[in-house]
């Protein structure tokens, strides 16, 4: 059996990506939004949400070190 807080972690994921599939397919079909450039748009949000992850990693390490000296 799976744990609790394993299945919410699983289920928030799916429909976190269900909601974004939704999303595109609304702009897409809907608005007609042409398909090339919403993926453009999604790969530059892509790097930058890698860009920002990235970035906090060192005060991420920084504020574990100051915890752990206490």
């Amino acid at each position: 059996m799976l744990k609790r807080r394993y299945v919410k972690a699983l289920r928030t994921a799916t429909l976190g990506i269900l909601a974004t599939a939704a999303l595109i397919w609304g702009a897409v079909d809907i608005v007609g939004v042409s398909g090339e450039a919403l993926m453009g748009y999604l790969w530059i949000s892509a790097q930058g949400v890698v860009l920002i992850v990235l970035g906090a990693i060192p005060f991420a390490l920084l504020l574990r070190s100051l915890r752990g000296r206490k």
